[in-house]
């Protein structure tokens, strides 16, 4: 019994790790019916402070660090939202019997949403290696999550137009839009992300 216990865990840790340098960095909302929330940002960054684990240390010199820093505020209204200066923008129509919601995301090179949440591709691959210490994640924050929990069961989610990597889907109460970085850099038009619930 210990055994296959053991092998399950060990499964589903391999699991995540080979996963999660993915879609560590995003934003989430969290919607109420009334138009109010809660915003959260996770944003890769190279630390410029030591942690405790570094200033404790003895007979080690410290060569790299990566990080993952997260920022939670409130909002009054989701459509007054706009994050990275605007090249995030939120509309949604609440009153109907179907509630839903537009989200527009600016593309190319100048997004400042993306460049908000990740640094560049250098970057993000020199963090890969101290994230992970294996070498089985080459590069970290490579796609983004944007997702938005709201009052009912999503039904439909979509995106347009289409790019390369980039997927809406919905689960349950949430709705969420994978966009690669390098997809979400790429000179073209705004991505009209939509959902209903």
């Amino acid at each position: 019994m210990h055994r296959a216990l053991r092998t399950v865990l060990g499964l589903g840790l391999a699991a995540l790790a080979a996963c999660s340098g993915g879609e560590l960095v995003g934003i989430h909302v969290q919607l109420q019916q009334d138009g109010t929330g809660t915003v959260t940002v996770r944003t890769l960054m190279e630390p410029t402070t030591t942690g405790s684990a570094e200033t404790r240390a003895q007979g080690v010199t410290w060569q790299s660090r990566a990080g993952l820093a997260c920022a939670q505020g409130r909002f009054a209204q989701i459509d007054d939202l706009k994050l990275g200066d605007g090249s995030i923008r939120f509309v949604a129509e609440l009153g109907d019997a179907r509630p839903n919601m537009r989200v527009f995301l600016q593309r190319g090179p100048e997004a400042a949403w993306v460049k908000g949440l990740v640094p560049d591709q250098a970057a993000r691959q020199a963090m890969a290696k101290v994230y992970d210490p294996t070498g089985r994640t080459r590069e970290i924050g490579d796609v983004l999550r944007i997702e938005v929990a709201v009052p009912g069961q999503v039904f439909a989610s979509g995106v347009r137009p289409t790019g390369r990597g980039v997927e809406a889907a919905h689960e349950g109460k949430r709705a969420y839009l994978l966009v690669p970085v390098r997809t979400a850099l790429e000179a073209g038009d705004e991505l009209e992300w939509s959902f209903s619930w």
